[in-house]
């Protein structure tokens, strides 16, 4: 470990709280420790616990689960210029240690509404930007007065969830006992139920998109909209690209909408990630990220040359940057596929290097390792990613197309092993025969 005050004066000192999230370590070090020394405060999941050896050969690393006092006052004598973190679960304590220590971040009221997708619904309608049905649900015993204020269908998913996990769309109350009967065996915490925003669908892309915004002093920069492709039941994504396919009179609605929420919820610093659902009766917000969209970074380095990891870091030091400019001159994409939900194991993946090869694909990066176990209920599972570029949409539909069905995955079933196409080949076959 590196001592405190060994290094050059002239570098700035920046506090990441780590987490599993939207950064990798890799990203961390080839984004920041090339120009700013870094103090890491990791977290206590299974996942930090796991990467905590390489965390410590990147930077200088200490916990977050020790007494509070004793945090600060380290954190105090190395004497930090800024703090920042890029996970949704480090929010609040971000938010807290930042307060403390008089620096850059939203302020804890803010860092709580952006984790509590509740209490940001409500002060999203205060605010007047929209209302969305949302009510706090704790037990199969309020159900169904639950379902009788917000009506079905609806979305029953935890206040403080990420990555999709234990989120389900729920059409009646049969259906919605069971589910929670079921959710109680594996997780304790507070549900939320709030109203489903149907999208208008549009296939062969997504019926959402996100918005990748700057917010400096307050002022609001809108980076770049992203397109994504069609959600997988129950709500697992599948990845995104660049540009989004909508219209300049979507583009200006969701920009607008998006500003209102970023300025309704006091967020006054700092890079945020809001997902839009594109409706019959125009854009609504389905949630307002504090921190950067998960693979964003990739895309803005390849596409634009552009390092968003550095430049949130810049703006949490308060250094000067400069503008920010998001214009992909062609189509960026990332694809990911994943398992059916019945699978339990990944046990093969075939095709991989065929796949590598086509036109288009920049890259192909397997991400589950098989034999690798698919033990995570309906919280999106990514086996692999299909990066690339093309002129247009077609063409990138074309690519992806192509690479796609010569890829194959085996898995283990509760019916035994079985050998199924790529999630996108049998997407588009049964898009084609309808």
């Amino acid at each position: 470990m590196v001592g405190i005050n060994s290094r050059p004066e002239e570098r700035p000192r920046l506090i990441v709280m780590f987490e599993e999230g939207a950064v990798t370590p890799a990203e961390i070090m080839l984004s920041l420790t090339d120009w700013a020394d870094v103090m890491l405060v990791v977290g206590t999941s299974p996942y930090t616990a796991a990467v905590k050896p390489f965390l410590y050969e990147i930077a200088e690393a200490i916990t977050w689960d020790q007494p509070r006092a004793e945090l600060l006052g380290h954190l105090r004598k190395w004497r930090p210029d800024g703090i920042i973190t890029y996970a949704e679960r480090m929010l609040v304590p971000t938010a807290e240690v930042a307060a403390e220590l008089g620096l850059l971040f939203h302020s804890v009221t803010t860092a709580t509404l952006l984790r509590d997708k509740f209490e940001q619904r409500r002060r999203l309608a205060e605010a007047g930007v929209q209302r969305t049905r949302s009510v706090s649900l704790t037990g199969v015993d309020q159900w169904r007065d639950v379902a009788a204020q917000v009506g079905f269908p609806l979305v029953v998913k935890p206040r403080l969830g990420e990555g999709s996990q234990y989120t389900h769309l729920v059409h009646g109350i049969e259906q919605g006992e069971a589910l929670l009967r079921d959710l109680s065996k594996s997780y304790s915490g507070v549900l939320v139920a709030e109203e489903f925003i149907a999208g208008k669908q549009r296939p062969p892309f997504g019926d959402y998109v996100s918005v990748e915004s700057c917010v400096v002093d307050g002022e609001i920069t809108h980076l770049e909209i992203t397109g994504k492709f069609p959600i997988l039941p129950p709500f697992r994504e599948q990845g995104h690209f660049w540009p989004a396919p909508v219209s300049d009179p979507e583009r200006d609605d969701i920009l607008d909408l998006t500003r209102r929420a970023l300025t309704g919820l006091g967020i006054s610093t700092g890079l945020t990630h809001t997902e839009v659902k594109l409706t019959a009766d125009g854009p609504r917000l389905i949630e307002v990220n504090g921190r950067i969209g998960g693979q964003i970074n990739e895309l803005a380095i390849r596409a634009c040359g552009t390092d968003l990891i550095a430049a949130g870091a810049r703006m949490a030091l308060g250094l000067h940057s400069d503008e920010l400019v998001l214009k992909p001159s062609k189509t960026y994409f990332q694809y990911h596929n994943l398992p059916p939900l019945d699978a339990r194991r990944l046990t093969g993946v075939r095709g991989a290097a065929a796949a590598k090869k086509v036109a288009g694909v920049t890259s192909y990066e397997i991400y589950l390792h098989p034999p690798a176990p698919l033990e995570r209920g309906v919280m999106t599972t990514w086996i692999d990613a299909v990066r690339g570029e093309a002129h247009d949409h077609d063409e990138m539909l074309a690519v992806l197309d192509q690479a796609n069905e010569l890829l194959s995955f085996v898995y283990e079933t509760p019916s035994g092993e079985v050998t199924l196409p790529a999630m996108w080949t049998q997407q588009r076959t049964s898009h084609r025969s309808e």
